[in-house]
């Protein structure tokens, strides 16, 4: 279900509650997808309810959600992206791009949920939202592929899984976050195949 407002995530989260009442719960994964504006009482529902919160890290950056931020309005403008705040109540985060929107790049995703900032670094906002890298990477990865019942064998570089996974030019992990868009897929290797490498 996509869901952006306070009032529809809430909404989307009752259906889920309903249906599991009367059907009972099952491991349905149930995703709400952006998820850009969550009431702080409905922050501890998405863990209580098994539900993904599926979510584009680059809509928060300030050069995309100019026009976004003044139609929610001061009241509403310290709830947005809770990416933090729905991992600390326990939530499971699935990262994507949501392209054409925003830019397919993971890497320009990272960066997003990293600073809050646009691609220059400038203009960072509600910064105490934002994931370190191995939150970042892990919604991006683990997440995703549990969002979508491939956890048995995708998300993690794990024995018995397919080798889906790529190379990158540096290591994420020994850069500042502005410098991590510099990087690049320098091998991409599919079910154990490389099938990309940069020239």
């Amino acid at each position: 279900t996509h869901a952006i407002g306070d009032r529809g995530i809430r909404t989307a989260l009752d259906a889920v509650e309903h249906a599991r009442r009367v059907h009972g719960p099952r491991d349905a994964r149930h995703q709400l997808v952006h998820v850009e504006l969550v009431h702080p009482d409905d922050l501890g529902r998405f863990a209580e309810l098994g539900v993904v919160a599926c979510m584009q890290p680059r809509h928060a950056a300030p050069d995309i959600v100019e026009v976004w931020r003044r139609v929610v309005g001061n009241r509403r403008s310290s709830l947005p992206f809770p990416w933090r705040s729905l991992a600390e109540h326990g939530a499971q985060l699935a990262f994507s791009s949501d392209w054409n929107v925003a830019q397919m790049e993971p890497i320009v995703g990272i960066h997003a949920a990293l600073t809050r900032a646009d691609l220059e670094g400038r203009n960072a906002w509600t910064t105490d939202q934002t994931l370190d890298l191995d939150a970042a990477i892990a919604a991006y990865t683990a997440g995703s592929a549990f969002a979508n019942f491939a956890d048995g064998d995708r998300g993690s570089v794990t024995a018995g899984k397919l080798a889906d996974l790529v190379v990158l030019s540096a290591d994420l992990f020994r850069l500042d976050a502005q410098e991590t868009l510099q990087s690049r897929v320098d091998i991409t290797i599919v079910g154990g195949e490389t099938i990309h490498t940069a020239d």
